[in-house]
């Protein structure tokens, strides 16, 4: 068996399509890697192998979600590490391109691989002067790479220059290394769709479309023709993670509303938010609702056309988008229960990718 079935756990939230890692460094201690707010499947596997949190590391500020980097260094006194241009302004260890961070018979290395952001660092795991494994975060993911235009189109091309520079750089890996992204399937940073989260820099030598370009020009030219859209919160999300999250000093709670309450507050222009999952909300809601926000659906609700299917990688987004159609107007949508796979083997009708 090698390193990663003994010491590393990798904790997918398939919602956001993102994964988080927990290493076990063999001395009761461990390093968790782009772990986000939501700490509970990440304490539950440490729990699980009696480990406490030492070394929270971050690869980037627009990591999807809100960090829990700060409150596993309040909780567990864990060190944070993460890249020193990020200008976070709680305590951490900041890094430099090849600083390297004793975790006690392992090594982290920092590697600046900017792209996905300016900031953004990756980390080579390393037993002696064995690389074992690298985590990516934004930079190489299988069979892609994450988006470069979360600062505005008029940085994506320069930001996409820079992730041809640090994926060729990481191709200069051995064949073994494992890659372990952050961003995997149903990310919204350019995660193509698949079952695979990790993978090897050899196996993406050979089958990454962009690994494959034979010129920055062609590169750049496919990584920004494969944009999408991106939830509005993107845009505030890296300052707040710059800032740092509110520590919580116990679970938080929600207060129970009573109907008249909330017939109140809806009278006053407030917007019920649904965060069952997708089979109850599909079955009965409040009128109105919503899950989550998406970047400008509902200016563009005109855009789809009639009886629409509706679908993501799973449903969770797609019953959101759904109910943000419903409140703009456009009864005529359903939500599929599963992703483009599953629309494929019902209809036998394929989608064609970008289209």
């Amino acid at each position: 068996m090698g390193f990663a079935d003994d010491h590393l756990t990798p904790l997918v939230d398939t919602g956001l399509g993102n994964s988080a890692y927990l290493v076990d460094l063999g001395d009761g201690r461990a390093l968790a890697v782009d772990a986000s707010r939501d700490l509970r499947a990440l304490r539950t596997a440490a729990e699980r192998r009696g480990l406490r949190v030492a070394f929270a590391a971050d690869t980037h500020l627009h990591a999807d979600f809100l960090s829990g980097a700060a409150q596993l260094a309040h909780d567990d006194g864990a060190t944070v590490l993460a890249s020193a241009a990020g200008g976070r302004a709680f305590p951490h260890d900041g890094l430099a391109d090849g600083d390297e961070i004793d975790l006690g018979g392992l090594t982290l290395r920092a590697l600046a691989t900017p792209g996905h952001t300016d900031e953004h660092t990756s980390f080579l795991l390393l037993d002696g002067v064995r690389e074992l494994g690298v985590f990516t975060g934004g930079s190489l993911i299988v069979g892609s790479a994450a988006r470069t235009d979360l600062f505005g189109a008029d940085r994506a091309e320069e930001l996409a220059r820079a992730q041809y520079r640090s994926l060729r750089r990481m191709a200069q890996l051995p064949d073994q290394v494992a890659v372990w992204p952050t961003h995997g399937a149903g990310s919204f940073c350019s995660a193509p769709p698949g079952a695979e989260r990790t993978t090897t820099i050899g196996a993406q030598r050979h089958s990454n479309p962009l690994l494959a370009a034979p010129d920055e020009e062609a590169f750049v030219r496919r990584l920004l023709g494969s944009l999408g859209s991106f939830p509005a919160y993107f845009d505030r999300l890296a300052e707040a993670n710059r800032r740092g999250p509110g520590i919580l000093a116990s679970e938080p709670e929600l207060p129970a509303l009573t109907a008249t309450e909330v017939r109140r507050l809806l009278s006053r222009g407030a917007r019920p938010t649904d965060v069952r999952p997708i089979a109850d909300f599909a079955a009965g809601h409040i009128p109105g609702a919503v899950g989550i926000e998406l970047g400008d659906l509902p200016v563009r609700a005109g855009e789809a056309p009639a009886r629409a299917v509706v679908h993501c990688g799973h449903g969770e987004r797609a019953m959101t988008a759904a109910s943000l159609l419903r409140c703009a107007g456009r009864e005529d949508v359903a939500v599929l229960a599963g992703g483009p796979d599953d629309w494929a083997r019902a209809t036998g009708r394929f989608l064609e990718e970008g289209a």
